[in-house]
């Protein structure tokens, strides 16, 4: 009796024991796409289905299969985007030091809320990559032997676990660590990684229902404007002293920087919403009801954008603003000073342009590509300047932070500017183009009206007189005339409009007057197809001509 109380003791400890290890990390799915695992840690054979609603306890694996992805959003306001064949382990039973471990695979961190006290970690097998409103991927192969840090905002610390040494990573950079190799660290282009990921983020906000836009876009608003008063209250309190410490006009470039992580994941999310607006837009049956409804909703979602872009425009320029520290400047910092405002003068209208690009620019006119071009040229002949001149600064006081910052700057936001060049390169379409199919859609639209009929009238003549042969005949060459006119026309602007279309292949966008040459095409296009059967009927009275008129040569 005594053993089965002892044994009875020993499974309500056991049960309690695993009660306990069960905490809740904290961690939330806010999408799943594909097949999502999720097991608890000392549970090798426990995997189940994961399903948005569950609850993720401290040191479960969540894994990713073929083609599936899953994006986890913490408490502290950090996302976490996983790629397919990806493996992690929730480790976040510490308030102050969060940590993710990457088993295998590849995530994309964006850690929006500003870490002061505690840590975030991502831990992997050859590195661990500490992180304080940053954005970044990291990555580790099957084995553990390679580990990858790339850095797409902010700062990122990365402790290297054989040497222990600490290397800092900046916007652009990514560290490759190897087992038994010195790290290397190679330059990136940012915005390409970002594409890299888009099949991935695309999907935040996917899981919003139609019903739930207004009131998601209204709390993105009414928060997005509420933490930018309040870093602008601090920053212009600062704007407003002589001088500051160090430590406070870092503190508030830091919380910009946050910012604009919120801003990156707030518009991955509008773009979410307008993708499913769109698509219902474009359902065949809808109602004028339901029509003037989506537009509603697309307007409200082209406005939150145009406003979160705008706090990101200010944000972006508090982040490089260079305050007074400490005593007065030295001639070489005053000199940096002058620089610094010119370039945040010229980087205004370089991310305006920016800005349009992010909102997508398909349908603006050409004016409006070629005008971008020509003012990112004059930009980079200004940067071009302003690097010789801080170079020049450099050499004359090589311990100056600010003068490197500011090198930094204009070398990053030249390599931007080529970037955004290369992607607003369009073809200009000749306006003589357009206007040549707008006349050949309008000829073909009165020629298919003059065929039809024709047509009537030959049916007429048959239905009447079946031994009208000189009618029919005339009838019939009137019907061939015009069915040839109308078919010289069609591959006239078929032929046109396959030359724009080739003209146009490598261009990213679509200009205004390459969108009116597609409408006007498809038109012309959907009339000559509106033919059909009665094609067929021309061609009958095509051969029955033909015979005729052999008969009559006898």
């Amino acid at each position: 009796m005594k053993r089965v109380g002892l044994l009875v003791f020993a499974v309500f400890f056991l049960l309690t024991a695993c009660v306990v290890q069960a905490k809740d990390s904290g961690v939330r799915f806010s999408d799943l796409s594909g097949e999502v695992l999720v097991r608890p840690d000392e549970n090798r054979l426990g995997w189940e289905f994961a399903e948005l609603e569950m609850i993720l306890n401290v040191m479960d694996h969540i894994q990713t299969k073929k083609e599936a992805s899953a994006i986890l959003s913490l408490a502290d306001m950090t996302t976490f985007v996983m790629k397919p064949e990806s493996e992690i382990i929730l480790d976040t039973e510490s308030e102050k030091e969060s940590k993710i471990q990457l088993l295998n695979g590849k995530v994309w961190v964006n850690v929006k809320k500003m870490i002061k006290d505690g840590s975030m970690n991502v831990e992997m097998s050859q590195a661990v990559a500490g992180i304080k409103g940053t954005n970044i991927t990291c990555s580790s192969d099957q084995d553990g032997n390679e580990n990858r840090v790339q850095v797409l905002r902010g700062v990122a610390s990365i402790l290297l676990r054989e040497s222990k040494e600490r290397i800092e990573l900046r916007e652009g950079e990514e560290l490759v660590i190897k087992k038994g190799v010195k790290p290397e660290k190679i330059e990136i282009d940012v915005q390409q990684q970002q594409k890299e990921w888009e099949d991935q983020t695309s999907k935040l906000g996917e899981s919003i229902q139609m019903n739930e836009i207004p009131e998601t876009i209204k709390g993105i608003l009414d928060s997005e404007r509420e933490e930018f008063a309040k870093i602008k209250a601090v920053f212009e309190k600062l704007l407003a002293l002589e001088t500051v410490e160090l430590e406070e006009a870092a503190e508030v470039q830091k919380d910009a920087e946050r910012f604009i992580g919120i801003g990156l994941e707030d518009t991955l999310i509008l773009a979410s919403m307008r993708k499913k607006v769109e698509e219902a837009m474009a359902l065949p049956g809808s109602s004028e009801t339901d029509k003037a409804y989506f537009s509603g909703l697309l307007r409200q979602i082209v406005e939150a954008s145009s406003t979160i872009q705008g706090y990101q425009v200010e944000a972006a320029k508090m982040m490089r603003y260079q305050f007074r520290i400490g005593a007065v400047y030295e001639d070489v910092a005053a000199e940096v000073e002058i620089a610094l405002g010119e370039f945040n003068g010229l980087s205004g209208e370089v991310d305006s342009i920016r800005a349009e690009i992010a909102n997508n620019p398909n349908g603006k006119s050409q004016d409006w590509f070629l005008e971008s071009l020509e003012n990112l040229q004059a930009s980079l002949l200004q940067l071009d300047e302003m690097l010789q001149k801080v170079q020049a600064l450099i050499e004359k006081n090589p311990e100056d932070a600010s003068a490197r910052s500011l090198l930094k700057l204009i070398t990053d936001t030249q390599t931007n500017i080529a970037t955004m060049m290369k992607d607003l390169a369009v073809v200009e379409i000749d306006s003589a183009t357009i206007t040549e199919m707008q006349q050949i859609d309008d000829t073909v639209s009165d020629q298919m009206v003059a065929l039809q009929d024709e047509i009537s009238a030959y049916n007429d003549i048959a239905k009447l007189d079946s031994e009208g042969g000189e009618r029919r005949l005339q009838s019939s060459l009137r019907i061939m005339d015009n069915y040839s006119r109308v078919r010289r026309n069609y591959l006239s602007a078929q032929r046109l409009y396959d030359s724009v279309m080739r003209s146009t292949v490598s261009a990213k966008y679509k200009t205004a007057e390459q969108e009116e040459v597609e409408t006007l095409w498809q038109n012309i296009s959907d009339r000559f197809q509106q033919l059909g059967i009665v094609a067929d009927e021309l061609q009958a009275n095509i051969e029955d001509l033909e015979s005729q008129l052999r008969q009559l040569l006898k």
